[in-house]
């Protein structure tokens, strides 16, 4: 495996850190700023957006630009903007510097996956695609945990000098080892064109509808540590690391079941399974887990992470298959809806907690998770009929 693709799991580390460092702390956020804990998830919401919004712009924009200093560029920005989060004087001035870091995590998320399939054969890419996933994967076994750690010692601004040291470390890595990567030949990828492909539109749909699912509960893993089990601060950590360990066993299945027939069958167990987790967490939420509640929510934890880090693999490698010139774009734009559904299920998640109670967020998680399900088993059998790569690379035309 060439040592680049090591380099863009740590760039997705510090991506995924910085995104979610603070969440075990949302609660002594809250207190310290003097607003609602429903309100502090925000801070999620704002990078994760930008993210979304920006990430498919820059993959257009930047179409023809060497890939190598587009990942410089943006991770300079993540560090830069993790330091300035460290000093925000108010919540105002850090939803405006969480814009600042999006815009940083929007220029890797633009390139990074496609930058990988560039270094590797085409029979590896869903092998490779599910390991520089594995860096989000380390964010939640690592960078989460220390956050709440280091957060818990030192106050919740402490997390974002953690999201900025490990911004620089992944700069390190990059400066190392990184080849100049040429942008990949062929016509300027079209949105347009790339969105009227039935198969796309609906890896696209699944995709975004499991995370806002997922994450109207996950991320608000420390007051749901809190709330079910009493545990605060440090003692968030060790179920943090939990969503790492199942993210990690998830890429493992998602990306050797990614290029082979037994595709599909394992993406519709994942979101059943990931349908039965919410309600667990609704379940463990209203009260009903006894003594038992912490142990049976770090199983939830860890299924429920498997189940959805299991999906990405799999609807990376057909995207992948299916855009041909269009690569850069389609994953650029498919982690861009990754990103919005984390932030518009801490958003759903956030507002449901604060007007009808944490536990009716997993019962509207549950809801939407059995949406993407239903769009999976209807839609998805047609992934691949009858497109080339080529369509998605062609410019749209106007409909009539």
């Amino acid at each position: 495996m060439p040592p680049a693709i090591y380099a863009l799991l740590v760039v997705n580390f510090a991506v995924g850190t910085q995104g979610f460092v603070f969440g075990g702390l949302l609660s002594e956020m809250a207190a310290d700023l003097g607003i609602p804990v429903g309100t502090a998830g925000l801070a999620i919401t704002a990078s994760a957006v930008t993210f979304a919004i920006g990430s498919p712009v820059f993959a257009v924009l930047l179409a023809r630009l060497e890939r190598r200093a587009i990942l410089i560029v943006g991770l300079a920005i993540l560090l830069l903007g993790n330091l300035a989060c460290m000093a925000a004087p108010g919540f105002g001035a850090l939803i405006g510097l969480r814009l600042v870091t999006g815009t940083g995590a929007a220029l890797v998320g633009a390139v990074g996956g496609a930058t990988a399939a560039q270094l590797v054969s085409p029979e590896k890419r869903g092998r490779v695609l599910a390991l520089v996933l594995g860096g989000l994967t380390l964010a939640f076994m690592l960078g989460l945990p220390l956050g709440s750690a280091v957060g818990g010692a030192y106050g919740w601004r402490a997390c974002f000098a953690l999201s900025a040291a490990i911004a620089a470390l992944a700069l390190l890595a990059l400066l190392a080892v990184m080849p100049r990567v040429p942008p990949i030949p062929g016509p300027r990828p079209s949105p347009g064109a790339l969105l009227r492909i039935p198969p796309v539109r609906a890896a696209f749909a699944t995709n975004f509808l499991a995370f806002v699912g997922s994450f109207c509960v996950v991320a608000f893993t420390g007051p749901l540590v809190n709330q079910v089990t009493g545990l605060a601060g440090a003692a968030v950590g060790p179920f943090q690391a939990c969503i790492g360990v199942g993210s990690l066993l998830g890429l493992a299945a998602g990306g050797r079941t990614a290029d082979s027939p037994k595709g599909r069958t394992a993406l519709l167990a994942a979101l059943v399974l990931l349908l039965l987790c919410q309600l667990s967490y609704a379940s463990l939420l209203a009260g009903w887990g006894g003594a038992r509640s912490a142990w049976l929510l770090a199983l939830t934890i860890v299924l429920s992470a498997g189940a959805l880090f299991a999906v990405v693999p799999i609807l990376q490698a057909r995207l992948a298959a299916l855009a041909g010139a269009a690569t850069p774009l389609a994953l650029a734009l498919n982690g861009s809806l990754v990103s919005l559904g984390q932030g518009a299920g801490a958003a759903i998640g956030g507002f449901t907690r604060n007007h009808l109670g944490f536990a009716s967020a997993g019962l509207v998680g549950a809801t939407i998770v059995l949406a993407a399900a239903l769009l999976a088993a209807r839609v998805l059998p047609r992934l691949g009929a009858g497109v080339t790569p080529r369509e998605a690379a062609e410019p749209a035309r106007p409909g009539p």
